[in-house]
């Protein structure tokens, strides 16, 4: 069996950069050929790597500014169409995994002065300490940077109570609530671990933050069997006390021309309601968001990263849903830093995703999706869904008085 010396040229450094810049580094052998040719401590090696590839990630890519952390792969829902649910177990995000993760997010910052938090699960309120410690340590480390940290929190809200409300309220963490509609839509797919309904206790919980923070946020996911009911169950939500909302289709489920089409119908009544109504306690995120051209992707391993329970590094936690033990197209972990250069170089520069939209002579009206969706779909983050181009079609003429969006 070879010693990780013997692959270890004369120069550690141009050793340490070639591992750094192959398909799939291995970082352990890197740490230990370290160790043994220049005689460092593991401490020194990781620290040694950990710096490396921030300077690499420094000069080669742009900062971060958003962090997902999923304290927790429990869940106590068994909703049918979770992204997660080939994720789920009850594994818990340890204290100094989310310190770690924080710490990676402020070093790669840059010059980037406003940073987000998210937590995220699972459910994030099944570990509402991990929760409480990750917001405190940000704050503090984020006020001695000269940054500022904001955090949001999604939850079924289920088990919400005045503690976490209160909790939420003094830090001003944004909670949003996942909610799909009314009893009747939200009760079809959205069910407790007994396959009960949960539209009577999340509307609980949304009165009971709305006395500790007013405006409250909702996230609508509209399932095919729900979508003739999207306008009623989004004006019917506002007037139960809703102020903003994040409406999207659901995704990894087969949708027929006419349900894409019904859906295209059902937000174009909304868009109409909302634009005429002059509603100064409502906002859709949909339809004042602005989107550009910049670039074929999204977000994901560009500005922003998502951290496993035990410390790995995910574009983002929609594709960690499909495995958090070995996750697609890794980035890194939080104590080597995003090693995973040839991984980010794909997603950041997506020469594959925009080749692949114009061999589909898609490319001029569509950027490309979601890369989670892409995967659970063709099982590469760079075949782009066609089913999300139609989606993206049709929203775009449904919502024709918004700015040309395009992609998502």
């Amino acid at each position: 069996m070879d010693s990780p010396t013997d692959h270890c040229p004369v120069n550690p450094l141009e050793y340490a950069r070639s591992v750094l810049l192959s398909s799939d580094p291995d970082v352990g052998m890197l740490r230990d050929a370290l160790c043994e040719s220049l005689g460092l401590s593991v401490q020194a090696a990781t620290g040694f790597i950990y710096e490396s590839v921030l300077n690499i990630n420094s000069q080669s890519f742009p900062p971060l500014n958003q962090l997902e952390l999923v304290h927790t792969e429990g869940c106590n829902l068994a909703c049918e169409y979770c992204f997660e649910k080939d994720m789920l177990g009850y594994r818990k995000m340890p204290p100094d995994v989310a310190v770690a993760a924080i710490d990676l997010l402020l070093d790669y910052s840059g010059d980037e002065k406003v940073l987000q938090v998210t937590h995220f699960g699972g459910e994030p309120t099944l570990n509402f300490a991990g929760v409480r410690y990750a917001t405190q340590y940000a704050e503090s480390k984020a006020a001695q940077a000269g940054k500022t940290v904001k955090f949001d929190m999604t939850t079924n809200g289920v088990r919400i109570n005045e503690e976490i409300a209160g909790y939420c309220a003094e830090h001003e963490i944004m909670v949003l609530l996942s909610i799909d509609g009314l009893r009747g839509a939200h009760d079809r797919f959205r069910l407790d671990r007994r396959g009960r309904g949960t539209f009577d206790r999340s509307l609980k919980a949304m009165r009971l933050l709305k006395t500790f923070q007013p405006w409250i946020g909702v996230k609508m996911t509209i399932m095919p069997e729900n979508v003739g009911t999207l306008f009623e169950d989004a004006v019917g939500l506002y007037e139960l006390g809703v102020n903003q909302f994040l409406i999207g289709h659901a995704t990894g489920v087969p949708w027929s021309d006419e349900q894409i089409s019904e859906y295209g119908a059902q937000l174009s009544r909304l868009y109409l309601w909302y634009k005429d109504g002059g509603r100064d306690d409502l906002v859709i995120q949909e339809f004042d968001e602005e989107e550009t051209d910049a670039f074929f992707g999204c977000q994901a391993g560009r500005s922003s990263i998502a951290v496993t329970v035990d410390g790995e590094i995910s574009p983002c936690s929609k594709i960690m849903g499909f495995s958090s033990t070995r996750l697609v197209s890794k980035l890194g972990d939080v104590w080597n830093g995003l090693t995973h250069i040839r991984n980010r170089m794909d997603i950041v520069g997506c020469e594959k995703l925009e080749s692949a939209c114009a061999e589909r002579g898609v490319a001029d009206e569509f950027r490309g999706g979601c890369f989670a969706v892409n995967y659970g779909e063709s099982g590469d983050i760079f075949t782009p869904s066609m089913q999300e181009h139609a989606f993206s079609m049709t929203i775009r003429s449904a919502c024709s008085g918004c700015s040309a969006r395009r992609g998502t």
